[in-house]
């Protein structure tokens, strides 16, 4: 039940604003309902004159979608060291998991819920294990705020006999849960390296797959050199990989999922154009997850943001979890990316976080963007250079509505 309080209709003005196209419309004004539904855009030379209307100095932008969290590993904060490598920090999240108590662990995920709202993020393309964050999404559903999508993620090497059974132990809680919570939830496959083959084609027809990809340099080692992450994942299979014959992550996709797939890629940091090409030429739909403070916490990398971009590709950004980010602030990703990536228009960044991942998440009917009859929030962005159209370190977002 939306429990949420209705505000009275509000005007809100300033100097940009973006629209759907991506471009940046100088002096804006947005008229809202008091449900929130946006009812018509305009510019107008006198902002500071018209009756009725808030005046905000910045960018308006829709609210923005973080299109990749673990929110429930939000008690992690802090806890894992950065630049130990995907092996190690594979190693510290699973020792360490245990030291928090399931209360705990919901109270963290419901404190970074309501801090994401508040800093403007709309919509969550959230991975779930368990259904420690349900809590979170359910008061976040009566309250009229954050949208989530749960993937319901499975990982493992059962052997051909095992994995329908073993699929369903992964997935069925999950989806069961959600049911009862009216939450929305589709099964995903981890990654293409953590996932026997059969297990990895039972889920391709899943209306919405949000798969890890190609995040660190022991993926590539996986199909090239064999290297940790192949040792680790033998270890845990007791036996070699049944998909060592894909030769590579993009060939592995391309050989297991229908070109129909509705599919978020996540990280692409070892993403080379080759691959690039191989995923655009067979995909119709496939969006990219860009979280680049998760990837230089991890391994002091950075993700190929100017190759998609050059690319045309339908780009989102995520903030991944606090085991590997000190924030789920999305500004903060922002700012990374057009921090080191300087030939990236503002503009494209911006539509990146809010219409991108609307739409890797089927959400940009009702959010993402600011159109006439739907209800995409409106947030503030503050700390632009307006000479430059570019992002200072103190730029920060509100939430207005």
């Amino acid at each position: 039940m939306n429990n949420a309080t209705p505000t009275p209709p509000r005007s809100l003005a300033a100097p940009y604003l973006l629209l759907p196209n991506g471009k940046l419309l100088r002096n804006g004004v947005l008229h809202f309902a008091s449900d929130g539904t946006l009812l018509r855009v305009e510019q107008s030379n006198r902002l500071d004159s018209l009756p009725h209307t808030e005046y905000h100095n910045g960018i308006l932008i829709p609210g923005m979608t973080n299109a990749h969290c673990h929110l429930e590993l939000s008690f992690f904060r802090g806890a894992i060291p950065q630049h130990v490598g995907m092996v190690k920090f594979i190693e510290h999240v699973v020792s360490k998991r245990n030291d928090y108590s399931r209360e705990e662990q919901i109270a963290c995920a419901i404190d970074q819920d309501r801090r994401m709202w508040q800093s403007g993020v709309q919509a969550v393309g959230d991975i779930s294990n368990d259904t420690t964050s349900f809590p979170a999404k359910v008061q976040a559903q009566n309250e009229g705020r954050t949208r989530y999508h749960t993937f319901a993620e499975y990982f493992g090497m059962p052997t051909d006999d095992e994995t329908e059974a073993f699929y369903h132990r992964s997935v069925d809680g999950l989806l069961e849960a959600a049911e009862r919570d009216r939450l929305t939830i589709t099964p995903t496959q981890h990654s293409t390296y953590f996932v026997s083959d059969k297990l990895f084609k039972l889920g391709a027809f899943s209306p919405l797959m949000s798969i890890h990809f190609m995040e660190t340099p022991a993926e590539v080692d996986f199909f090239e050199r064999r290297g940790g992450i192949y040792d680790l994942v033998t270890a845990s299979a007791g036996r070699e990989p049944d998909f060592l014959g894909y030769g590579g992550h993009a060939e592995r996709l391309v050989g297991s999922l229908p070109r129909t797939a509705r599919l978020l890629l996540i990280h692409n940091v070892q993403m080379q154009p080759k691959d690039l090409k191989l995923i655009l030429d067979y995909f119709e739909d496939v969006t990219f997850v860009l979280c680049p403070r998760s990837n230089y916490y991890i391994d002091a990398d950075f993700p190929p943001a100017e190759m998609l971009y050059k690319a045309g590709a339908r780009v989102a950004i995520g903030t991944d979890s606090l085991s590997s980010n000190t924030s789920l602030e999305m500004v903060e990703e922002l700012k990374w990316l057009a921090r080191h990536n300087p030939s990236i228009p503002l503009e494209a960044l911006l539509q990146w976080a809010t219409l991108g991942g609307a739409h890797g998440l089927r959400m940009e009917r009702e959010i993402g963007s600011f159109e006439p009859g739907k209800r995409p929030g409106a947030v503030l962005l503050t700390g632009v250079d307006f000479a430059s159209l570019t992002l200072t370190d103190a730029a920060q977002t509100t939430r207005l509505l």
